[in-house]
C-alpha cells in the first residue's frame, strides 16, 4: 500500500474514530435511562470468494463484520466494504465508504491467468447514499434502496467502481431476520482493462486470445443474509450470494476461457451484541 492509500485510509478512520468515539463518550456521561443510544455487533467467521475476479474456483478467507451505532447514525463494515452514516435520520443515509477488490496472487490454480502476471488488491474510496422505509408490508420489515460510488486510491486500476442495490430485510418471528438484496455493479474502462483485457504479449504468454475490455454494467446478483439470535447478545448468521459476470467481463478470456461468469459467496460466523 503506497503512502497515498494509507493516508487515505487513516483519514477515513480517524474521522470514524472521532465520530464514534464522541458517541460514545455522550452514551457513557448519559444518564442509564438513555444509553440505549450507543451500540454495536461483531462477527466474525469464515467465507468463500472466488479466487479472484471470474474464477472458476474458490478459496476460504475470514469473514468480518460489525456495526457502531448512536442513534441513527453507524459505521459498518460488511467483508470488503466499509460505510460511515452521517445522517441522525430514520429515512436517509449519506457519509464516505471504502472498499477492496480482490486481486490475482501468483498462485492462482488456473495456468492461463498465472501467466499473465499478479495483479495487487486495490483499496478504494467514495460515497455512498440510501433511502429506507420500514413497516412497508409487516411490521418490523425494511425495504432499502441504496448507490455507492469509490475510485482506487492505490495506484492499482486507477479506476471507479458503482453499485445500485435494493435490499429487503424480513423479521421471522422473534428470533429469526432474513434478508435479501439484488444490486447491480458498475466499472469504467480503467478496472475493465486492468483485470479483464489481455494483452499481445499477456496472449502469447497464457495461449488466451487478446482481448480489449471495455467498461460498463459489471455484473447483476443477488444475495441472502440469515441472522439466528441464540441469546439476547449472541447470534449465529450465513450469508450467500450469487453474481453473474455481464458484457466485456463475461467476454473476457479470462472468464469465458479460464474462468467462470458465475460468481458464487458464502459464509457463515457468529455475532456479540452490546
Amino acid at each position: 500500500m503506497n503512502i497515498e492509500t494509507k493516508a487515505f485510509f487513516a483519514a477515513f478512520a480517524a474521522t470514524s474514530s472521532i465520530f464514534f468515539g464522541m458517541g460514545a463518550a455522550k452514551a457513557q456521561d448519559a444518564d442509564p435511562a438513555t444509553r440505549d443510544g450507543f451500540s454495536g455487533t461483531i462477527a466474525g467467521g469464515v467465507a468463500t470468494v472466488p479466487e479472484y475476479e471470474g474464477a472458476a474456483r474458490q478459496r476460504v478467507i475470514p469473514l468480518v463484520s460489525g456495526e457502531l451505532r448512536w442513534d441513527k447514525r453507524y459505521f459498518a463494515i460488511e467483508g470488503v466494504t466499509a460505510r460511515m452514516n452521517v445522517l441522525n435520520s430514520a429515512t436517509f443515509e449519506f457519509g464516505p465508504a471504502a472498499d477492496l477488490t480482490f486481486g490475482r496472487r501468483a498462485s492462482v490454480k488456473s495456468p492461463a491467468v498465472r501467466a499473465l502476471g499478479r495483479i495487487d488488491d486495490a483499496y478504494q474510496i467514495g460515497a455512498f447514499a440510501a433511502v429506507k422505509t420500514a413497516s412497508l408490508i409487516t411490521e418490523g420489515d425494511e425495504l432499502r434502496l441504496s448507490v455507492q460510488g469509490t475510485r482506487d486510491v492505490s495506484n492499482v486500476h486507477k479506476g471507479w467502481v458503482g453499485e445500485a442495490a435494493v435490499k429487503y430485510r424480513l423479521p421471522v418471528g422473534r428470533k429469526l431476520a432474513l434478508a435479501t438484496q439484488v444490486a447491480m455493479r458498475f466499472a469504467d474502462d480503467n478496472y475493465a482493462r486492468t483485470y479483464f483485457s489481455v494483452s499481445p504479449a499477456g496472449a502469447a504468454a497464457s495461449g488466451l486470445v487478446p482481448f480489449a475490455a471495455k467498461g460498463g454494467v459489471k455484473d447483476i446478483g443477488v444475495s441472502m443474509t440469515a441472522t439466528y439470535a441464540l441469546s439476547d447478545r449472541w447470534s449465529l448468521l450465513g450469508y450467500g450470494g450469487y453474481r453473474r459476470l455481464v458484457g466485456d467481463f463475461a467476454d473476457s478470456p479470462v472468464v469465458s476461457k479460464a474462468g467462470d461468469r458465475n460468481q458464487l459467496t458464502g459464509g457463515v460466523g457468529v455475532g456479540f451484541s452490546f
